[in-house]
């Protein structure tokens, strides 16, 4: 079973004709063990951050099919890295909706914000966690750190060399961060979390996606599903 952001949803629109991770995933552990494996993907293509999923989870509406899963795979955190858009870290000066303005909004991003809203989507992330072992005792839990997506991105790149160091600098320091939160949360309740960071964006977090990624920049292609999904065979 998968919840979470969109990352596992794999809508024909993001990446069309492709299989997403969840359903070969499925598929390779059925053909591994003797016994049947079906996919459920209760992921969210809405921009839902970590909030967003322990709300979800808390108002019962997944609760029989947790119960039922013997695997829980949980893609949060992509759409809680930087720029931020609410709070006190945002700048509401800029408009985030152009490469410009996001990267300068990443460059003023400070380490003190990051340290912020890194550990409030933590203190989510572990009321997931914990109400999905509570429910699942004997599932596996696997949480999916986020990848970079924005070094690479053509409309990015077009900003120049000087801007997109620094805005990138601050997505990879984010990102680790949240790496670093969502692996000690999953450990917390004896899960394991699968670093994407790493396998898309090399271990500074600064390489390009590339191909690893569909036309749209943000959601995995059929490479990248099929990356995924061979890190979770090989965890």
């Amino acid at each position: 079973m998968a919840i979470g952001d969109s990352i596992p949803y794999n809508s024909p629109d993001d990446c069309p004709n492709c299989t997403g991770f969840v359903d070969s995933y499925a598929q390779a552990l059925t053909d591994q063990n003797a016994e049947t494996y079906t996919a459920v993907n209760r992921s969210r293509h809405d921009g839902a951050r970590t909030a967003d999923i322990l709300e979800e989870v808390q108002s019962g509406s997944l609760d029989e099919e947790l119960s039922d899963a013997a695997v829980i795979i949980v893609s949060v955190g992509y759409n809680d890295q930087p720029p931020y858009d609410t709070g006190s870290c945002a700048d509401t000066s800029l408009n985030l909706d152009t490469a410009a303005g996001a990267a300068d909004a990443l460059i003023a991003t400070t380490a003190d914000c990051i340290a912020d809203r890194t550990g409030a989507a933590g203190a989510d992330l572990a009321g997931v966690l914990k109400h999905a072992r509570d429910l699942a005792p004997d599932a596996r839990i696997v949480v999916l750190t986020a990848f970079n997506a924005w070094t690479g991105w053509s409309d990015f790149e077009a900003l120049g060399a000087h801007t997109v160091r620094g805005a990138s600098q601050t997505v990879a320091t984010s990102l680790d961060a949240w790496r670093t939160t969502a692996c000690e949360e999953a450990e917390r309740i004896e899960g394991e979390c699968v670093d994407l960071l790493t396998a898309f964006n090399g271990p500074d977090g600064l390489t390009p996606s590339g191909d690893l990624l569909a036309a749209d920049y943000t959601h995995p292609s059929q490479k990248g599903n099929d990356l995924i999904r061979d890190l979770l065979l090989d965890h």
